[in-house]
């Protein structure tokens, strides 16, 4: 319930399918700064599609939902936060696509210490008012993708003080 997750924090940085070299995907942002849904209007998530010269912003976040499992990295309740909101998309490193409004859903998910292998993202950013996907990591929600490097961290303690 939202109840539930406005105590809650999420920050996150990394790569996704990093080989050698530069990785398909960066990325890092935060949900719910300050520990409150109305401090930096969310917060703010950051990913960068280095095959596609994208880089998506995504601005005024909202959780929907939070589940999952206790895990003692830190000490939390849950390690899964389902959260969606608005944003925007633009060509980088060559990429001539200009500002574009768009929306986008996302899960999280805080397996173990340390990230990368064990955490696990999802990101879909579509147009805004719909249309085909212009990024995407993992396939569904229920199928994410495992980060390479980097955390995804879900914080309670911090906010509860």
């Amino acid at each position: 319930s939202s109840d539930v997750c406005s105590s809650d924090l999420l920050t996150g940085g990394g790569t996704v399918d990093k080989v050698k070299g530069t990785p398909k995907y960066s990325f890092g942002g935060v949900v719910y700064p300050g520990c409150s849904p109305n401090a930096a209007g969310g917060g703010n998530w950051n990913v960068i599609d280095h095959t596609t010269g994208l880089h998506f912003q995504g601005k005024n976040i909202t959780v929907d939902s939070c589940s999952g499992t206790n895990t003692s990295s830190p000490k939390v309740t849950l390690n899964i936060i389902d959260f969606h909101g608005t944003g925007t998309i633009v060509g980088v490193s060559g990429n001539s696509t200009p500002s574009t409004k768009v929306e986008f859903v996302g899960r999280a998910i805080d397996k173990l210490e340390s990230g990368g292998g064990n955490d696990k993202l999802y990101i879909k950013v579509t147009p805004e008012g719909g249309g085909s996907t212009l990024l995407q990591i993992g396939n569904t929600a229920d199928d994410p993708a495992a980060i390479t490097t980097g955390n995804l961290q879900i914080h309670q303690t911090s906010c509860n003080k």
